[in-house]
């Protein structure tokens, strides 16, 4: 069984009612017919929520709280933060500045052995992390 973490980018995408948005929606109900493993990352949650309550969009947090529900949520440990500094410190000794979310996004996936589903494929570069693109 597959597990993915999907970025913010994505869960917006799976949010909104848009026809350019198809190829997510049906690639992310083939992984649940495969029983794909879908782990929410706090970050995502918390990125996402806020653009949520600020723009008072009720429809679309009632729509990503049930998609939030159907996810398994996993916390950050002591070793993800561990893991999250010195990842952002080998980027930026490298030449590679990496947004802190990201660093996260990142270490969080790679501690629970998730692929990121994510469009902004080059925020992950460089990282040791799976991605995979669906809109492609």
């Amino acid at each position: 069984m597959t597990s993915y973490s999907l970025d913010t980018d994505t869960v917006t995408k799976l949010l909104k009612k848009h026809p350019g948005n198809q190829r997510v929606l049906d690639r992310f109900r083939k992984e649940i017919r495969r029983n794909s493993l879908f782990i929410m990352c706090p970050v995502v949650f918390y990125e996402i929520r806020r653009e949520l309550v600020i723009k008072n969009a009720v429809a679309q947090l009632t729509a990503f709280e049930k998609l939030a529900e159907a996810m398994v949520w996993k916390e950050f440990n002591a070793a993800i933060w561990e893991r999250a500094s010195s990842l952002w410190a080998a980027l930026r000794s490298r030449g590679r500045s990496h947004q802190d979310a990201d660093v996260l996004i990142t270490t969080h996936a790679l501690e629970y052995g998730a692929v990121i589903v994510t469009g902004n494929v080059k925020h992950f570069q460089d990282t040791g992390a799976r991605v995979e693109d669906w809109n492609q």
